[in-house]
């Protein structure tokens, strides 16, 4: 049921009035035998109107407010009375107390309470609404005390995310350490209280206790007492302002200047807190707080003793934030605040109902804690890491640092990606002693990450293509990566727990300023990078419970990359969008060796045979070989003890029979093997195929594009004009002209092989790429002055010459290479033909598995262009093969990948024709 609103008009002039009024503040009226408005007062609490009328005034209703206290006497006056008015809110458009008609407001609406006469007058409820709607009310938020529990308890999404808020405090006060300890904890194994620093409060007792820069007076009133503050964030605003200024203005010296000055300011760091909330972290912890902080320029701590029950609603009383109080007082300094003489130490205690703390929710605190610590921080770093510790008395055994530094990774890349995604690194590979592989060290080697997945970098200006500049800014990183099987882990009961650690903790997290702001469970669970979907479905790729490593950025330089408001990760702008596919081409760089390298190991032990040609013929052989020890060995003696220890061929009356069994499955065996070779040729095929089709199906789709779109125009329109259906039906020629053009990119297995010559091939590859060319401004050429003839598929080099052209497409489709230059050489003497381009060459991570499948740096990476090149090749009569063509093949004056197709032992003629 809905309270009884009890409303009043209050006659009021905003200027030249009668009376002592402060308009939203104080209403004066008389008391007296003649006007005695005292009455009108009395039934507690009262909405009001403010009415101007037009005797001297403008005759409009302007503004509305609240009385929750009785009047009080006018001393200087006796019989006039003041009464307090709250929430006064002004209109924003005046409300006239007639209306078009010129008719009186009141006298339609409020005619039971109308009296002119009267200058305190009732109101019924919804016309005083109406009058606030109708002039616009000017509202204003107003913060509840109960908004302190809701940033403590439900913003705040763990303890353990609560306690990494008031560390990173620390971090933000340009502290070089704090320490957490937790102590006299209920749940915990009792101790003696000797051992306990803090014993005369209530546990459980948390202390966080740093020597960073403390607060001031001011920096408690305006910083810490206010949620959101804009202390730190305004920092970033100023910063943001003043970089976009310089790059205005093309002087990035002085900004350079400016940022020296604020983090000297800011003793060498720029604050990490993004929204003002996470000290409130503090409420979630324990009922009562204690703060000690100093400041190097007092002689005395400030001590702030807050009562967090004390905010919250209770018996259905509302009541604001700002009718809390909380004690401010100074004391003489309770601790040694070391060298830097300043220093915040919280206390939090009393616990939380629900707020259970056990020995392993005590030893993951102490894991995220010690994580916290950049494993790995940038050696060129200008400031000084940022160390956090954690102590607990109860709980003995705690690690003092991460395990995983016991076990030396298998590879470890580091290096600095600058504003333009280039990445200058180092590179190592290590296997164990027990794996026989070389290990390799590169020092200083440069990559261009953008050109992993370029279409995410481009944009048009000038309608031209050029590299966008990565909104991440630069960053530095540093990732160790292992193999989890054997023989390069083993399975000791330590190594079974390293596991368990990179299951547990594996994945790259993001420190800022050495703190960690995205933690590696928080990136693998949201699976940031999309490792854990491409290993769900090809499992022989890398992800990250095979990695740990560390991102370091620098809020001075990465401004746009922001905390989400439960600190549990970033918000994905575009500034993270960038550092993810950045960090995503870096993964992508590595997992060609982590899966080359597995590879060459299985190889070399044998353990994995990829081709079924390798096994052709071995068991045929060995089926040989039984079928002989069946008919001239005497099984029954088995002089040899070949038989020794088999039981499953039996006892020695049942030993021909196995024999003579175990001779037909090695039979059948080797016409299992020629079917899956079949089946493997059928597939490389169709995956050529579909690698030849898709550069023609960018042609067929804007021809498509533009019919159905040139259809829609004529359908909407209504007006079949005679220009208009021819083009249509150009378009259509050209649509069929392009599909016709299909056919001759298929190379069917039973296809018979013919005799042509190789620039007819060259010729139809050149017109499928025409447009492609004019669209890249590439310049193709060949010389056309020799030639000669094979007796192939002519499908076949057709793939091949569409791979290698749209690997040229690819990698020379830079804006700073603007003279784009594809070349052919035909030798009709030597019976080769090289493919080159100008581009920037094939880099060396590639090299070691240029023609295996599955190795690529292009994206997406299907790895299969060069391999089913080297197939089709092979597959040609007496084996023609494919090469990277060395110096003296090579085209002069071009500077990209050259490769050369040998057919010098390929039948230049069919014997039968």
């Amino acid at each position: 049921m809905m309270e009884e609103r009890n409303c009043l008009i209050l006659t009021q002039y905003r200027h030249d009035s009668d009376y002592n009024d402060f308009i939203g503040k104080y209403y004066h009226f008389p008391a007296t035998d003649k006007k005695n408005y005292l009455k009108q007062f009395s039934a507690l609490p009262i909405e009001v109107v403010y009415y101007e009328p037009d005797k001297k005034g403008e005759g409009v209703f302007y503004g509305y407010g609240k009385i929750t206290k009785p009047p009080f006497v006018d001393k200087k006056t006796p019989d006039h009375y003041f009464v307090e008015i709250s929430g006064f809110k002004l209109f924003s458009k005046p409300v006239s107390f007639k209306n078009v008609n010129e008719e009186i407001l009141e006298k339609l609406y409020n005619a039971e309470f109308y009296n002119y006469n009267n200058a305190v007058r009732k109101i019924n409820p919804k016309f005083l609404d109406e009058l606030c709607l109708d002039g616009g009310i000017l509202l204003n938020f107003k913060a509840d005390a109960h908004l302190i529990q809701v940033l403590g308890e439900q913003l705040i999404a763990s303890e353990r995310v609560g306690i990494l808020e008031l560390v990173k405090n620390a971090i933000d006060a340009g502290a070089s350490y704090c320490n957490v300890r937790i102590e006299n904890v209920p749940s915990l194994p009792e101790i003696p209280d000797t051992i306990y620093s803090f014993t005369e409060y209530e546990g459980p007792v948390i202390v966080v206790e740093d020597d960073g820069s403390g607060m001031s007076r001011e920096q408690i009133e305006l910083g810490w007492l206010r949620p959101a503050s804009t202390l730190k964030t305004s920092v970033k605003e100023r910063l943001k302002r003043e970089r976009e200024k310089a790059i205005h203005e093309n002087n990035l010296e002085t900004f350079e200047k400016y940022l020296k000055i604020l983090k000297e300011e800011n003793k060498g760091r720029i604050p990490l807190g993004e929204k003002g909330v996470g000290r409130f972290a503090s409420h979630r912890l324990g009922k009562n707080l204690i703060i000690k902080t100093k400041i190097v320029e007092n002689d005395y701590e400030y001590l702030l003793k807050i009562n967090w029950d004390d905010f919250n609603f209770l018996d259905g009383t509302h009541k604001d934030l700002d009718e809390v109080k909380v004690t401010l007082s100074r004391q003489a300094p309770s601790r040694n605040y070391g060298e830097r003489n300043s220093g915040t130490q919280l206390i939090i205690f009393g616990g939380r109902e629900g707020f259970e703390l056990s020995v392993s929710e005590i030893k993951a605190i102490n894991q995220v804690i010690l994580k916290l610590n950049s494993p790995n921080p940038n050696p060129k770093a200008k400031t000084k890491p940022f160390m956090a510790s954690f102590t607990c008395p109860q709980v003995r055994g705690l690690d003092e640092e991460i395990k995983y530094k016991a076990f030396d990774p298998v590879f470890t890349i580091s290096g600095l990606v600058d504003e333009w995604g280039n990445f200058e690194y180092d590179y190592v590979f290590e296997p164990p002693y027990n794996v026989p592989l070389a290990s390799f060290k590169y020092k200083n080697q440069k990559l261009d990450l953008k050109t992993i997945n370029k279409v995410q970098w481009f944009k048009i200006e000038n309608n031209r293509r050029l590299w966008r500049k990565p909104a991440c800014g630069p960053f530095y990183i540093h990732i160790d990566i292992w193999y989890r099987d054997k023989p390069w882990l083993g399975s000791s009961d330590d190594e079974k727990q390293f596991k368990k650690y990179l299951e547990d903790y594996g994945g790259i997290p993001i420190y800022r300023d050495g703190i960690n702001v995205l933690s590696a469970e928080v990136g693998t669970e949201t699976d940031w990078l999309g490792l854990r979907q491409r290993q769900i479905k090809q499992t022989y790729r890398i992800s990250y419970y095979h990695m740990i490593g560390n991102i370091e950025i620098d809020q001075t330089t990465n401004i746009d990359l922001i905390d989400k408001t439960n600190r549990e990760g970033m918000i994905k702008n575009r500034a993270f969008g960038d550092m993810t596919e950045l960090v995503k081409a870096i993964t992508y760089f590595v997992e060609l060796d982590y899966i080359g390298k597995r590879d060459e190991y299985n190889q070399l032990t044998g353990d994995l045979v990829r081709e079924p040609k390798a096994l052709k013929g071995f068991p045929k052989q060995s089926a040989k070989i039984i079928s002989n020890i069946n008919a001239n060995y005497d099984i029954a003696l088995d002089r040899y003890k070949l038989f020794e220890d088999i039981k499953e061929l039996g006892d020695i009356s049942e030993r021909k029979g196995k024999l003579v069994e175990l001779s037909k499955s090695l039979n059948n065996l080797e016409d299992n093997l020629k079917q899956i070779q079949e089946v493997q040729d059928m597939l490389t095929e169709q995956a050529g195929f579909g690698l030849g089709i898709a550069v023609a199906l960018h042609e067929i789709s804007k021809t498509t594009s533009n019919f159905y779109y040139g259809v829609l125009e004529v359908l909407q329109s209504g007006i079949f004009e005679k220009s208009k259906l021819e083009d249509l039906m150009d378009t259509s020629q050209a649509l069929e002209s392009e599909i016709l053009r299909l056919s001759p990119l298929r190379a069917l297995r039973n296809e018979d092989p013919i005799q042509f010559n190789v620039s007819k091939s060259i010729s139809y590859v050149h017109s499928v790429f025409k447009r492609r060319f004019k669209a890249l401004n590439i310049d193709f050429d060949y010389n056309h002055d020799q030639d000669f003839e094979i007796t192939a598929r002519y499908g076949a080099l057709n793939q091949i010459l569409t791979n290698l052209l749209d690997n040229s497409c690819y990698w020379i489709d830079k804006p700073e290479i603007t003279d784009r230059k594809i070349r052919l050489r035909i030798d009709e003497n030597d019976k080769t033909i090289v493919v080159a381009d100008n581009g920037e060459g094939i880099h060396d991570s590639i090299m070691p598995y240029l023609f295996q499948p599955g190795y690529s740096l292009k994206f997406p990476p299907s790895g299969l262009g060069l391999y089913v090149c080297k197939h089709y090749m092979n597959l040609m009569k007496k084996r023609g093969d494919i090469y990277l063509a060395k110096d003296r093949d090579k085209i002069k004056g071009l500077s990209g990948a050259q490769f050369l197709l040998d057919f010098s032992k390929v039948i230049l003629k069919d014997d039968n024709q």
